[in-house]
Order: C-alpha cells, then structure tokens, then sequence
C-alpha cells in the first residue's frame, strides 16, 4: 500500500495543475489517470486558452506559467495562448518530472475505503492500493465524487431550480439575445426544413422525436460532445480514416440538406480554426498572433444543420459504468470519423464539398500512437455536484464578489446544442444552445469546491465541481479549471502541513494569499 499526502485523480489541466502546485509545496503526490496520456483536452485537439472570450484577470500562477512554457517551445518571450497538441503534452510531461508527482496511468478507481467522512484508502484497477491525506478529484466526470458519495446532479434544472433566465430547454430566437462586443457567433437558432421520414415511415438518423418543448423546463440532458480534430493540409497528410462499420445512411439527414442547397459550402459543415498553427508572435501588447499555417483544428459548427457535435448520442456517459461509456465514445469517433469520410467520398455530397474536404487529412506528428487521432473526445460537460455553495447564473452575471473568492472567471456562459427535435415531418431545429458574454470578472467561491459539510470532509472537486448548468457552462474551462486546480491544491496543502483538520476549515485569508503570491 502506498501513502501519500495528497492524491489527485484525472491529468486534465485542473488535475495538472493541482499535482504539481501540490508537489512543488512539498506534497508527496499522486497523480491517476486512467489513460496514458496527460493534459486532458489540451493535448487532445483544444489549442486554445479561450482569451478571446475572457479578460486578463484570469491568466495568473501555475496557468500563467504553463503558457511561457508553451510560449519557449515556440521562440516567444511570454505566456502564448495557441499551440499544437503534441508540444502542450511535452510540456505538460516536463512540468510534472520537474515537479516530482508520482504519476500513474491506465489505472482507475476500483473501490474506495473511508470512514468518520474521509477516504482513507482506494484500491485501483491493477489491484494495487493507495492511501492519501487529502484528495482533488479533476476529472470529467466526476467518478472519485461520486464513489465517495457525495451528492451530485446531471443535465439541466428549470428557470425555477435557481431562478435564472437562461436555464432548461431554450431555443434563441432573437440576435439580441447572443448579441457580444466582438460580435462573436450571433446567431439564432434555424428552423431548417427537410423529409425527416425514410421509405418504411421510420426517421431520418439524429433527430429526436416525441420530445415536448416547453421552455425553461428541466431535463438532465448535457451539452453534445465530439472529437476537436487536428487536421492538416500539408502533403504529407494522412487521409481521414473510414470507420468499421461505416454506414452513410448515418447522414442521411445531411444529404437531404446537400440536395436541397447544392451551393454550400464546407465551412458551413466544420468550424476550421487555425489556432495549432504551430507558427505564433506576440504583439506589442503581449497578445499572441497566429500566423497561418498547414496545421488546423476542427470544431463543432454551432450553426450549421448538422457538425461534429453528435447531439443526442451524450445522454447516458455521465452516469454510465466503463462498459456504457467506452461504446458511447466508439460510437462518437464512428460518428466523427464517418462524417468527415461521408464529406470526402460520399456522391451525396457536392463535388465542390468533397474536392474541399480532400484537401485536408490528418497530421503524422499527432496523436503517433492513436492512428493521429486525437486521445479522448471533448466532454463538455458531466456530473456536477451540489456542493457547499451551488453557482449559479446570478453569482456569473450580477453578485460578482465572494469573501472566499479563489478565481476571477470571465469566459462567457457557452453552452452548445443539447439535441435535434423534430418539430413536424418536415421540420427540426438544434436546442439547448446558451451564448452570453461575461463583461466583468467574477468570483468563483472556494466553497463550490466543497461536498456539503456533512458528507466527505477530505476532498475537492475543482472539476464537475458545484454549479448549475448555466454556471458550469462559464466555469467549463481548461484555463479555469487550472486555477481551480492550483486553488484545491494549495487549500489542500493547510491539511497536509496541519493548518485545518479538514477542507471545510481551511483558512481562507491565508489561501487567497498564498494564491496572491503564485501568481
């Protein structure tokens, strides 16, 4: 059985985070991770930090220096906001050995042993046990939580759970509503017109029937998730893989809008970013500059009919046990996979399209043990405690300060497409999406990252940690999850040195100074 002081379960950026700002106090630390790979989504095809929807007041300690680490791999004197997968997870590797966490992979959380409300020890999946002082759950979903039985939640409240306007089943109907000072994605939600039934009177793939909109209702479903594919289109790509089994009657419902609107275009499908260009400067005002290069990332477009985000396939991953959730996310590489080969092969799809979407393939330096797929998909969104403090759309957008504030988030409240609904035979429209801009920095108390006082009295969860819906779509950040990371790491470490005797108790003055001084 091996003992450490803090154990820290998911190498997302929160979880990276934590183990090191842990292991730099002096922490003997453990870090789990059930795959092999560390970084989470950053070294998984998000190349980003975001800033362009958040303000400077969020960059600040551990995940300030992650950025001038990035920015030295690439020549640049200052922290850099865009990057290639394969250098965010070298960087990551080096910041964890310089540290000195104890890291081990493809395991996973078997069972867990406590009692007078603390973990004392977990046995993992390799059969090996681990005891620990304290421990930071940073994963996705949220499993440690949940093992160790503290209250949670999933999916959507009503408008009346927390009384916020932007909360349950919505669809935008009006510009003003995502109306932004950068004018950044403002558009509402299409009513789109297509046979939605097949020859034998079933439906087309991917759209939900027999759902009753009402809005503002409550339903527990969570945003989509897909694949954020690095893409290239140098001459040395490698062609998108065909999936086994690929079926293109998947996408029937695309061919149906190619027939219909032969003059669209690619970019109408699939959001082509450029941010892992691999070729960056700064500005005078320390702003990085991306320089276009062969090298792009591919996002869920949130205006289109139909994109990556496979919308109605995320239900049952939260809860789900590893069985559930390793054929959801083999259904989700068939359904991203299969949708960027229907693009490049299918006659269903305008010769423009296709002759467009042949031009690019995959990068050979990425993801060299995955077939240069990227390692996991992007889980926007899981479990959710409800914690000591639940945020909520009122703690983002109005009552902005907090006495035990740990982080100044400012990322807009950013939810993507829940589901399709079929409005009538011939008509569907996306629902669910929420994109409203945050204009002033606010403050993420240390108290979502606490169970209730009466349940676990030993863990922080700075991950699926204590918001509604509405919160958690601001919060769902890699950039904030560094600093709520670092923060649990930092409370975690008055346990260890013997300052408080559980993570309800910590001194808070001295927590935020400590974090005043990491910055």
């Amino acid at each position: 059985m091996e003992s450490f002081e803090v154990v820290v379960f998911g190498a997302t950026p929160g979880g990276m985070a934590a183990a090191c700002s842990a292991a730099e106090q002096g922490a003997r630390t453990l870090l789990l991770e059930p795959s092999d790979h560390v970084g989470g989504h950053l070294s998984s095809g998000i190349c980003t930090t975001e800033i362009e929807h958040m303000l400077p007041e969020s960059f600040r300690g551990w995940m300030l220096r992650f950025l001038r680490e990035i920015g030295q791999r690439y020549g640049v004197e200052g922290p850099l906001h865009r990057w290639e997968p394969h250098v965010a997870e070298a960087v990551f590797e080096e910041m964890l050995a310089d540290a000195g966490v104890v890291v081990r992979r493809g395991t996973y959380p078997e069972k867990l042993h406590g009692e007078s409300n603390q973990i004392r020890h977990l046995v993992l999946s390799d059969g090996s046990t681990v005891t620990g002082r304290v421990w930071i759950d940073a994963s996705y979903e949220g499993d440690l939580m949940a093992m160790a039985k503290v209250p949670y939640t999933v999916g959507r409240e009503s408008r009346e759970t927390y009384g916020e306007s932007l909360a349950g089943m919505r669809f935008i109907e009006d510009i003003s509503e995502v109306r932004n000072t950068k004018g950044h994605a403002e558009k509402v939600d299409s009513v789109w017109e297509a046979d939605l039934r097949t020859a034998d009177g079933g439906w087309v793939p991917g759209v939900e029937t027999g759902v009753v909109f009402t809005a503002g209702t409550g339903d527990g479903k969570v945003m989509n998730y897909h694949y954020r594919v690095t893409v290239t289109k140098a001459a040395n790509r490698i062609p998108f893989p065909c999936p086994e089994g690929f079926d293109e009657g998947r996408f029937e419902l695309l061919a149906r809008y190619f027939h219909k609107y032969p003059d669209s275009s690619m970019r109408r499908i699939v959001g082509f970013i450029n941010n892992p260009s691999g070729r960056y400067s700064l500005d005078s005002d320390g702003n990085t500059v991306v320089h276009e290069g062969d090298k792009w990332e591919l996002n869920n477009h949130q205006a289109s009919i139909l994109s990556l985000g496979h919308l109605g396939g995320q239900f049952l991953y939260p809860d789900g046990d590893r069985a559930t959730r390793q054929a959801i996310l083999r259904d989700h590489y068939a359904y991203n996979a299969g949708l960027l080969h229907f693009l490049c092969q299918s006659r269903s799809v305008p010769l423009p399209v296709r002759e467009a979407m042949n031009r690019w393939g995959l990068p050979p330096d990425e993801y060299v043990t995955n077939g240069h797929w990227p390692y996991q998909p992007y889980i926007r969104e899981a479990r959710r405690m409800v914690g000591a403090y639940v945020l909520t759309e009122r703690d983002v957008l109005h009552d902005i300060e907090k006495e035990d504030g740990i982080f100044w988030n400012s990322h807009w409240i950013d939810c993507h497409h829940v589901q399709r609904i079929a409005l009538s035979d011939t008509r569907f429209r996306n629902e669910g999406r929420i994109w409203k801009e945050v204009t002033r920095p606010y403050a993420i108390p240390y108290r979502s990252l606490l169970p209730p006082p009466d349940s676990v009295r030993n863990l922080l969860v700075p991950g699926c940690l204590s918001a509604s819906h509405v919160a958690f779509s601001s919060v769902r950040l890699e950039s904030t999850w560094m600093g709520l990371g670092e923060a649990a790491a930092c409370a975690a470490l008055q346990l260890v040195n013997g300052q408080a005797d559980c993570v309800h108790s910590i001194l808070i003055k001295g927590l935020q100074k400590t974090l005043e001084q990491r910055k």
